[in-house]
């Protein structure tokens, strides 16, 4: 369950938060002015954040592009290859519409 709380009643009972978000496994979002600013959350959904954000970075060390990281990307740029020449074969094959290569 994640809630969102101003700073000054963060500060008030702080202790209580953090083992809110320890023990219960809540997530407390941090409000400045009622703006999210910060958010306060176990050390498990740290690890799980960080192993993401490594997981990222080594896929951006493959060479994929940010759009094909977005929606699952190729690791196979031979499969890209097949897809992209599939498509222009369909579209050469519709009546109507040129393609040009």
């Amino acid at each position: 369950m994640t809630i969102a709380l101003n700073i000054a009643e963060i500060k008030a009972r702080l202790s209580e938060f953090i083992s809110r978000v320890a023990f219960s496994r809540e997530r407390l979002i941090v409000l400045r002015r009622g703006k999210p600013m910060a958010a306060l959350v176990s050390i498990e959904d740290l690890h799980r954040l960080e192993a993401l954000d490594a997981a990222d970075s080594n896929r951006q060390d493959e060479g994929i592009h940010p759009v094909m990281r977005a929606f699952g990307g190729w690791a196979d740029q031979e499969d890209l290859d097949d897809l992209v020449a599939e498509i222009y074969a369909m579209r050469e094959a519709a009546t109507g519409r040129e393609v040009e290569f």
